[in-house]
């Protein structure tokens, strides 16, 4: 995924300049949680969650601490939708009501209550404030080397519902396995509900689901169905299914002023920290669409590995168009168990499995990556998404056959179909006999 979030700040006797300018939000920017942080239970206002977005977008997943992140008080009114008069004791209203407000993170031994933010300094006359996140945070938004879900900024800035924005989140991170279910109690607790509140279900499929996917739908680039299912006469439980949705024009560019493909991508180069002269001869020499692409290959790149000068590896990607050849690449650095998947290969039936027979679990989420990986190269491989999924079809069908014969081969016990938990991989195991075993 791209991020468009500034560097740190240069160090030593640049700092004190640094400090006289102010961090630019923008709806292109990307937000970057861990998958923990969006599952935890809170309760905050539509305004206060955007706000925690958009300064969540100033931050790097690499960065190793907090700093504090000036804004300019006119970006915080452009993008949260606010009144012009009256902006700035708006903001400060919305960022008093959150230091407020707490998140409860439970262990073995403790409830820990923290705040989302550590400060806030208002400057008068000066058209900024100043914030900066409790460092309790920082497990949940700092130093991210897997299990996070992140997204631009333009797909909640123009949501109206609180409601929406938690689902968006929860949906996002469950947007490559394409379904996920919630029973309605934990659902109604995660993003926030009061036990009081929309008690009868008639109520908060209204006010909540039916609401929440008509906004998504219009506003974001996800879009959702659902099913109730009933335990005797009561739903119990919420069946999402999660799908791309392509966002109009329109909509998309409502939520900035920079409408120009050029000044859109130089200021994503610039707050990723590329020059502004330099920003420019790259955008002169090369295809905006080569550009684009490289920008996403670093970005995943930054997101696996330490890289000493980011920058510089950027410029050179969009230079030697790295993203051309990712999958090649890709497909070489797989463990052996994932050789065989190549997006750009034709169909062969040379798969590569483990020496050592697995349970029906490891199996599982080796798949699971796969599928992953290759909705992760859709960009890439200018495959649409219905092509991935027969892609990850056959490749699955493929894997569990020779995981079948290796067993047979070895006189082990078969898996009975009930074991994979997924329910896609299931239905693919299940297919490969006559009777379900």
């Amino acid at each position: 995924m791209l991020h468009t979030k500034k560097l740190d700040p240069p160090r030593g006797d640049h700092l004190s300049f640094y400090k006289e300018e102010t961090d630019h939000l923008s709806a292109y920017h990307w937000v970057t949680k861990s998958n923990a942080l969006i599952e935890k239970t809170y309760q905050l206002s539509v305004l206060e969650q955007k706000l925690i977005l958009c300064l969540s977008s100033l931050v790097q997943p690499s960065d190793e601490a907090f700093r504090p992140y000036r804004i300019k008080v006119t970006d915080f009114v452009q993008l949260l939708g606010l009144k012009s008069t009256g902006k700035y004791t708006e903001i400060r209203k919305v960022v008093n009501a959150l230091q407020q407000k707490t998140i409860p993170l439970h262990t073995d031994k403790s409830i820990l209550d923290i705040t989302w933010l550590s400060s806030a300094e208002y400057f008068h006359g000066k058209g900024y404030v100043e914030l900066e996140f409790s460092p309790k945070l920082k497990p949940y938004l700092l130093q991210l080397k897997e299990k996070f879900t992140t997204y631009q900024l333009k797909n909640i800035v123009q949501l109206r519902s609180s409601y929406s924005i938690r689902i968006y989140e929860l949906l996002k991170q469950y947007e490559h396995i394409g379904q996920r279910t919630f029973s309605l109690h934990d659902l109604r607790e995660v993003i926030g509900i009061s036990p009081t509140k929309y008690k009868l279900f008639g109520h908060f499929k209204d006010k909540v689901l039916n609401l929440s996917q008509k906004e998504l739908k219009e506003k974001t680039d996800l879009c959702f169905e659902f099913a109730e299912i009933k335990t005797g006469k009561r739903v119990t439980k919420i069946k999402f299914f999660i799908y791309k949705n392509k966002i109009k024009q329109s909509v998309a560019s409502s939520v900035t002023n920079d409408d120009n493909p050029k000044v859109q991508l130089r200021i994503i180069l610039e707050n990723i920290g590329v020059k502004t002269s330099v920003a420019n001869r790259l955008i002169s020499d090369f295809p905006l669409e080569q550009i684009e692409r490289n920008i996403r290959y670093s970005q995943t790149v930054f997101t696996k590995k330490k890289t000493d000068n980011p920058v510089g590896y950027l410029i050179q990607s969009i230079k030697e168009d790295y993203a051309h050849s990712l999958t090649q690449r890709s497909a070489k650095k797989l463990p052996s168990y994932l050789r065989s998947i190549d997006i750009d290969r034709s169909n062969d039936s040379n798969t590569v499995l483990p020496k050592e027979p697995e349970s029906a679990s490891l199996i599982e989420e080796h798949l699971l990556e796969v599928k992953q990986l290759l909705y992760n190269l859709m960009e890439f491989s200018q495959q649409d998404e219905e092509a991935v999924g027969k892609r990850f079809k056959d490749e699955a069908l493929q894997y569990l056959q020779a995981m079948l014969d290796q067993r047979k081969q070895q006189n082990l016990p078969l898996f009975t179909s009930s074991e994979f938990k997924d329910q896609e991989i299931r239905s693919y195991y299940s297919s490969l006999f006559p009777v379900t075993p």
